[in-house]
């Protein structure tokens, strides 16, 4: 299995937990193991990590289950299933037995029904049934396919409890053995082990809710018991892993939810670390935190355990303190370009670029990597590269020219779990800087009560609000970030994701009127607000670029920072263009033709100016910025700011030093 890029802190916490083994023995013994849920965007490569950790854990117990591609099943078929898998033999390890699990199993299978009535009756019943499980084992090992049986439990349809229970490997012929010595005894309460079991079969045939949870409570006690007592019988390197996938679909909280308060009424800890994934923050019940997410979330670099103990209050007033949330990272430009190297040997410019576009979001990474490399020949493929997210996706069969755009294609694929009526308003909500500025300012009005009152906290907790990012020369292909955020600090507002908002831009692009209509509101909105920069943003967006040179020659004159004036400067340049390339044609050569048409009066009063606008308006979008060594539109940067540091009154040193940037 080929190791996927960007994990490595998230290795480094999956071997530290594995490594320290939990054998139960000592009451009061440290905290446990956390429930680590790698969370991210859609793409974000979640299962793509799982299914690495359990290649990395394959020589020791280790189970894997999707809650995402199977039916519902209660909590007590699933420990079942996780049972089967971790109770696999594996070389110069010994096998996991589950005697208390396998005897509940088989005593709630929808099949048996215990005569509750007389005692030496049930108790009959009881041996035919472990007798018939034990046949069924016998006949399972001796097929000669059972090495590849059910290697995925969450996709296999298994006929009853008590079949399952046959499964769970353990020496066929000491079922009865191992049933008696130790599953039996377990059962047993106010009441002798065959007046417990034949109890739990009474309240397994029940439909009530609060009998049905008590066996589901029962059972899911009796996995972690044998776990519990397997560790304590044999000391072992390893604590044994469960993978569960997509835990904020059906079944997966209420698994989880069990699960963490029977540890927490234990009075012993248990050597099961799971590790699962989620796509949405607000079905994990994790420590609060401020944000979108509305949990506390680590990064990779910054989870290990020693990070999770730190954070367990004290006293812990409910269980969300048991979660540990760590989101998977964007790919950074070194990680996209091993990725792609087999396209950079003939196109040099392409990693960059998809980076640039992208953001490193992996799953788009590939898609866009993958698509250029089979449509773009080694010659002339300038113009493609522009219009890269125009390009009909490359399938891996079917008509070579089939299918949508790739802007079109990845877009719906990453909002997929949205309703039509979200994704639209989403779109409209692309026009604006910030993503609540866009409800505050009333463009979701015209959309219904649900999908106002959902958009933000399903794409909150899906992860797709980031921190803005700075706006200066590094965003314009030049060098040197962050250094204008002492002259007006972020406002903390949240933002879209920028690969993800450039798509939606795209998208309300196709609808002249609409583009207008969304920024024309949020400039008005702005205006009420005394938000001058913001104004001209959304000016600049509907084209007005006489307006926004007028401001801009103004404040030159008027601010005595030219840090400020900077600032101002590439703050309105973010805004989106509505036609951002033209592919045919370099941005080099569309500068002039822009801005003399755009700004007709600008362009003979204020040349250098207005030329710097265009080029910094057009440097905004990465493809641009072609080709990587030397991106276009710098050398026209260049040399505007030189000339208005050589004409501006007063002279500014300051415009000589940015110009400088773009060298």
């Amino acid at each position: 299995m080929t190791r996927p890029v960007g994990i490595q802190g998230v290795e480094a916490l999956y071997q530290e937990c594995r490594s320290r083994v939990q054998d139960g023995r000592a009451e009061g013994a440290g905290p446990g193991l956390p429930v680590t849920v790698l969370v991210g965007t859609r793409g974000s490569g979640r299962t793509t990590a799982l299914k690495w950790l359990g290649y990395l854990g394959s020589h020791r117990p280790h189970a894997y289950y999707d809650f995402g591609s199977a039916a519902r099943r209660r909590p007590h078929e699933i420990a079942g299933r996780l049972a089967y898998g971790l109770s696999h033999r594996f070389p110069r390890q010994p096998s996991l037995r589950f005697p208390r699990l396998t005897l509940g199993l088989v005593v709630v299978d929808p099949g048996l029904s215990l005569d509750a009535t007389d005692a030496r009756r049930a108790g009959r019943q009881l041996r035919r049934a472990l007798q018939e499980v034990r046949e069924h084992t016998v006949a399972a090992e001796r097929a000669t396919d059972f090495a590849g049986l059910l290697q995925d439990l969450s996709l296999v349809q298994i006929p009853g409890a008590g079949l399952l229970a046959g499964l769970i490997r353990r020496p066929p012929e000491l079922p009865l053995a191992v049933a008696r010595r130790t599953g039996f005894s377990w059962y047993a309460g106010p009441h002798t082990p065959l007046a417990e079991l034949v109890a739990l079969n009474q309240l397994s045939r029940s439909e009530a809710p609060d009998d049905r949870a008590a066996v589901d409570r029962r059972l899911c006690e009796a996995f972690l018991a044998d776990l519990r007592g397997e560790f304590t019988r044999r000391r072992r390197d390893r604590n044994c892993v469960v993978l569960l996938d997509n835990i904020d679909a059906d079944g997966g909280r209420e698994f989880l939810d069990l699960l963490l308060q029977l540890r927490d009424a234990g009075t012993a800890t248990d050597p099961l670390l799971v590790v699962a994934t989620a796509s949405d923050t607000g079905r994990i019940p994790g420590p609060f935190a401020r944000g979108p997410a509305g949990v506390r979330v680590r990064t990779p670099e910054q989870a290990s355990y020693a990070d999770w103990v730190r954070a367990i209050p004290s006293p812990p007033p409910d269980l969300s303190w048991r979660w540990y949330c760590v989101r998977l990272r964007d790919l950074t430009q070194g990680e996209v370009a091993q990725l792609g190297a087999g396209v950079a040997a003939r196109l040099p410019e392409v990693p960059a670029l998809v980076h640039r576009l992208t953001g490193g979001h992996p799953w788009s990474v590939v898609r866009l990597l993958d698509t250029v490399g089979r449509r773009v020949g080694q010659g002339g493929h300038e113009a493609a590269l522009r219009g890269i997210l125009s390009l009909p996706e490359a399938p891996t069969d079917g008509p070579p020219d089939g299918g949508p755009p790739l802007d079109r294609a990845v877009l719906l694929d990453l909002l997929h779990a949205l309703t039509p009526d979200q994704r639209s308003a989403l779109i409209t909500c692309g026009a604006a800087r910030a993503f609540d500025w866009a409800g505050d300012a009333g463009l979701l009005d015209s959309f219904s009560l649900h999908t106002r009152n959902s958009l933000a906290r399903v794409v909150g907790t899906g992860l797709w609000l980031v921190d803005p990012v700075p706006q200066d020369a590094a965003t314009r292909g030049g060098r040197g970030s962050g250094y204008l955020e002492h002259v007006h600090p972020a406002p903390g507002a949240f933002v879209l994701h920028p690969w993800l908002r450039l798509l939606l831009l795209q998208t309300l692009a196709r609808d002249p009127d609409r583009w207008d209509e969304a920024h024309e509101t949020m400039q008005s909105w702005h205006r009420l607000r005394g938000r001058t920069p913001d104004v001209m943003y959304h000016a600049l967006a509907r084209g007005h670029l006489d307006d926004v040179v007028d401001h801009l020659a103004h404040r030159l004159v008027e601010v005595p920072d030219t840090d400020t004036w900077l600032y101002e400067l590439y703050a309105i340049t973010a805004a989106p263009l509505r036609e951002p390339v033209v592919p045919e044609r370099s941005a080099t050569h569309r500068v002039d033709q822009l801005a003399a048409g755009l700004a007709p009066r600008s362009f003979v009063t204020h040349r250098a100016m207005t030329l710097l606008v265009t080029a910094l308006w057009l440097a905004a979008d990465p493809r641009n910025r072609l080709p990587g060594a030397s991106p276009e539109l710098n050398l026209t940067i260049s040399s505007m700011l030189q000339d208005l540091a050589l004409h501006s009154d007063p002279r500014r040193a300051g415009l000589r030093h940015e110009a400088a940037k773009y060298h």
